[in-house]
């Protein structure tokens, strides 16, 4: 069985990140592609991501890394990746990276 980089990380975090049925990483409410964990955790420890999770709740932890990955440097850092919120099958907050989400062959930002 394949295991996801951030059921590693969870394993030194108490089990603070779980896999969800469709395969995202999931830390209380706040859904993350595989993408988008990747693209997270460049600039966050995972044990930050949890922390931040837990401290602010999952929406304004969703605004706080969607803005710090707009942020112009960020951007040039990461080609022009920056992280989204969509729906998730699951309900909840989930972000995907900006390219993940195509409309007509384009990427959209929601």
């Amino acid at each position: 069985m394949r295991h996801r980089i951030w059921e590693l990380h969870s394993l030194r975090l108490d089990g603070a990140i779980r896999t969800t049925a469709e395969g995202e990483a999931e830390i209380d409410g706040l859904v993350l592609s595989e993408k988008a964990y990747f693209l997270a955790v460049r600039d966050f420890r995972p044990a930050q991501l949890v922390a931040l999770v837990r401290s602010e709740g999952p929406f304004a932890a969703a605004e706080r890394l969607i803005a710090h990955f707009d942020a112009a440097e960020s951007r040039e850092l990461s080609a022009g990746r920056s992280l989204i919120v969509t729906r998730g099958p699951s309900g909840g907050i989930h972000l995907c990276r900006n390219d993940e989400v195509f409309v007509a062959g384009e990427s959209v930002r929601l």
